[in-house]
């Protein structure tokens, strides 16, 4: 077998340009550009299960819902700033369980501080059915054992979804250019 050698001339390579960072302009850290402005308040009507509907001229500043495809269970938030100043949030909990009915609430708060505290504390789990009657002495213990795990499953899940639907609102509302927490 013979060996073959080749010797291949290259033209001579440029100068490598300038590293890249020289080459760009300098960037600068600058300050994010504002939101648009928000737009003037609108009549809004907020249902209140087991009382009067809660009405007022409000901004919506940001909403959100944690429903996936196939839930059983989920929220929706919104978060208004009033005419005057205050603050108004309302939490409406679904529930595909037989017999379940959505669930709303509306509170009001004298600033934005006292309504984010009060959604940081909700209870998405509060309103859950729950799928067996302890009272019905016909069901096996281990079957009641099996349908609290399933309903704790269920609960866990809920509560998952309710902080990631809870952290963008939070986001979108910090975003708002009313939205110093007073």
């Amino acid at each position: 077998m013979a060996a073959v050698a080749f010797h291949l001339a290259l033209p001579e390579t440029p100068p490598l340009p300038e590293p890249l960072a020289e080459a760009l302009p300098e960037v600068v850290d600058a300050p994010p550009s504002l939101p648009p402005p928000l737009p003037p308040p609108r009549a809004v009507t907020l249902k209140v299960s087991g009382g009067k509907p809660l009405k007022m001229r409000a901004i919506l500043l940001a909403e959100g819902s944690s429903h996936w495809p196939g839930a059983a269970a989920w929220h929706e938030l919104a978060i208004y700033r009033r005419e005057h100043g205050e603050h108004a949030v309302a939490v409406r909990s679904h529930d595909r369980a037989p017999g379940a009915v959505p669930f709303c609430r509306a509170e009001v708060f004298p600033n934005l501080a006292e309504a984010m505290a009060w959604v940081e504390e909700f209870d998405p789990t509060a309103d859950l059915a729950i799928p067996f009657d302890l009272a019905d002495r016909t069901v096996r213990a281990a079957d009641m054992a099996l349908d609290a795990a399933a309903f704790r499953i269920r609960a866990e899940e809920l509560t998952r979804r309710w902080q990631a639907m809870l952290g963008e609102v939070l986001c979108r509302v910090d975003a708002q250019p009313c939205a110093s927490l007073d």
